[in-house]
């Protein structure tokens, strides 16, 4: 299944799912989808893993991102999670996606109060 926008945002309103915004601190307090939880990726996914098991448990739902279509964080952390065993999509789109679309966002980087 391909995460779209809509269906994210839809899914964010069942308890066991867990956006994970897979980018570094600073890039997640610029700007992140309200709701959202930061768990940096870094270079070693098994370590990411671990990391998910330990802050969140395996028996929840992930759905990871990055920036856009054209980062490979989100896409990486998705598929070390399905490799070992946790339910987890990747949303492509990302960040670039989200804004553009309008939804909730928030962070030191937000201007347009309406996105909040």
């Amino acid at each position: 299944m391909s995460m779209t926008n809509a269906l994210v945002l839809d899914k964010m309103k069942q308890k066991d799912v867990f956006v994970l915004n897979v980018l570094p601190h600073e890039a997640f307090a610029k700007m992140h989808i309200t709701g959202s939880y930061n768990l940096p990726l870094g270079n070693d996914p098994q370590a990411f893993v671990k990391k998910v098991g330990d802050v969140y448990g395996k028996d929840k739902f992930f759905i990871t991102h990055c920036v856009n279509v054209g980062c490979h964080a989100g896409p990486t952390a998705a598929k070390a999670l399905q490799e070992n065993g946790f339910e987890a999509e990747d949303y492509p789109g990302g960040m670039e996606d989200w804004e553009a679309a309008g939804f909730p966002v928030e962070g030191t980087a937000v201007t347009n109060p309406a996105m909040k």
